[in-house]
């Protein structure tokens, strides 16, 4: 059921500070950068002009508008926890392996966007979202692993941090695609 969404259940505010604060974290893994966090300031300020923009157009659409806000933040997380890794290969062959790579996990998931959204409703019925099944809590287990670590150690290992952020920016982009979806698409992809 679409509604009209009031700026203060809108949640630009705090979609606005979480991409400040992450992007203000990452410009110190795995050392500080002040250039970078320029820009990740940057980044943040753009989405918070974005979702301004989505939520006078869509505002009497909820659906779509949590869709849509939902995609600027998962596409701007994605752009913070890629930077980490990328920083610590510059220079090497991985780098540009790495680079290859992300690209093709960036365009993949747009192909299949329908089957990716037909895999999250009923992820026991799909190949796709038996991948899901089994990706997402290996994430949660190597992350919970990750801060275990780090509150044991003096020096926590970046590397392994900005390992485990990758990991989470390709989950974001599996999953933004089907944020793309009208809410008429979801449920005939439902009915189907």
């Amino acid at each position: 059921m679409n509604q009209e969404v009031e700026f203060k259940n809108s949640r630009i505010i705090p979609t606005t500070f979480l991409l400040f604060l992450m992007g203000f974290l990452v410009s110190f893994l795995p050392e500080a950068n002040w250039a970078l966090l320029g820009f990740n300031f940057g980044l943040a300020t753009f989405c918070l002009l974005l979702f301004i923009l989505l939520w006078r157009i869509h505002r009497y659409q909820s659906k779509r508008y949590f869709s849509l806000l939902s995609y600027v933040m998962l596409n701007a997380l994605t752009v913070y926890f890629t930077i980490p890794i990328f920083r610590m290969i510059y220079g090497t062959v991985a780098f540009w392996i790495g680079i290859v790579t992300f690209a093709a996990v960036i365009i993949t998931p747009y192909l299949f966007s329908e089957k990716i959204a037909k895999g999250i409703q009923n992820p026991g019925q799909s190949n796709v979202g038996k991948v899901y099944a089994f990706y997402a809590p290996l994430i949660i287990l190597f992350g919970t692993v990750l801060f275990i670590g780090a509150l044991g150690s003096s020096n926590p290992d970046a590397l392994a941090i900005a390992i485990f952020l990758f990991l989470g920016a390709i989950l974001f982009l599996f999953i933004t695609p089907v944020l793309l979806i009208t809410p008429q698409r979801m449920e005939e992809l439902e009915n189907q």
